[in-house]
């Protein structure tokens, strides 16, 4: 008799062997994998490789035998809610259509080593093994760590959002040059030249505070500072409010504003003499707007202007675009203007 084995017991032999090399392919594939059997609505997880394990900071054994969508707590946060209800819509289409199913790009957090949570974003191939009578008797679940491909395409959203914003934005810091150059008034072309040059320079000022916050807006005190260097010596001045941060729509407007008060100043008020000083001073009021005082103080006697100039008229306008009005106090000691905004701090 021979000790050779039959046909039946060599394929036998090959059956096993291969299921031992299936699963040590599974279990060494760096891709994160599942095997789920397809018992809805449990959806019981029979096999977890080890990159599925780690990715998800667990071990195979933590996992088996659980239902995957029993791993996860009832009173879930609001990511993770839709990160497990994507799971149940991409297994139950696989049920459904015994076709492969993408499911759709969800946040879940991991732990990092220190405990802390770390954002990821997740997706996966859920794939159904069909049985002799046609019927889904498993789901093959490859999962796939996302989160670079969408933190890319936020990055990629954000500049062309900020190309955008940029691009409205020299428009119509444009506008406004060419209404200073049309608009501006001068004895002669050196005085013409000085009075533009330092309107477009207020302007570059406010582009740049922008710039600097990533056009999320800029401070109050910075805007005041940096219009006051190029006119006044620091001593000269003194502010006084609390931190405020404009939006960035009112920071040009504000610029521009406190710019033309303080070439008043400088010309003809407080900041024209060695005895002069200027108080600046806000508040926030309690319907969410602003309150600035400017009084200058040890100059020439304030007196009202015979005829407006374009400044006192684009301090008027200025100020009605960040939804306020100005009054002026023509005082012999010196001006005081005070402006009350509604900027919706």
């Amino acid at each position: 008799m021979s000790d050779e084995p039959t046909a039946p017991e060599a394929a036998q032999t090959l059956r096993l062997q291969a299921a031992v090399d299936f699963r040590a392919v599974f279990d060494a594939s760096p891709r994160p994998l599942l095997l789920i059997a397809a018992d809805p609505p449990k959806y019981t997880m029979l096999a977890v490789n080890a990159a599925h394990a780690a990715a998800f900071g667990t071990t195979p054994e933590a996992l088996e035998g659980w239902g995957v969508l029993e791993v996860f707590p009832a009173d879930a946060p609001p990511a993770v809610a839709e990160f497990v209800e994507a799971v149940r819509t991409s297994l139950g289409a696989v049920m459904a259509t015994k076709a492969s199913d993408n499911m759709a790009v969800r946040a879940y957090p991991v732990q990092t080593e220190g405990g802390e949570p770390d954002e990821r974003y997740w997706s996966a191939t859920n794939s159904p093994v069909i049985g002799p009578d046609g019927q889904v008797t498993h789901i093959v679940s490859a999962v796939q760590d996302v989160t670079g491909e969408v933190l890319e395409r936020r990055s990629e959203e954000a500049r062309s959002l900020l190309m955008r914003e940029v691009d409205h934005r020299a428009r119509n810091a444009l506008t406004v040059v060419q209404s200073f150059v049309r608009l501006t008034t001068a004895a002669n072309l050196e005085d013409f030249r000085r009075v533009v040059d330092g309107r477009v320079e207020a302007l570059a000022r406010a582009q740049t505070s922008l710039a600097a916050r990533r056009w999320e807006g800029a401070s109050l005190r910075d805007v005041i500072e940096g219009a006051l260097a190029s006119l006044s010596q620091p001593g000269k001045y003194s502010l006084a409010g609390p931190q405020v941060l404009l939006q960035a729509e009112h920071v040009q407007a504000m610029s521009m504003i406190i710019h033309e008060l303080a070439t008043n100043a400088s010309k003809y008020g407080a900041l024209s003499t060695d005895t002069g000083a200027l108080t600046i001073a806000w508040e926030k009021t309690p319907a969410g707007g602003l309150t600035l005082s400017w009084s200058e103080d040890g100059g020439p006697a304030a007196a009202a202007p015979d005829r407006e100039g374009f400044g006192s008229r684009l301090i008027s306008q200025l100020t009605r675009q960040v939804g306020g009005e100005v009054a002026y106090d023509w005082r012999p000691e010196g001006l005081r203007a005070e402006l009350t905004l509604s900027l919706e701090l």
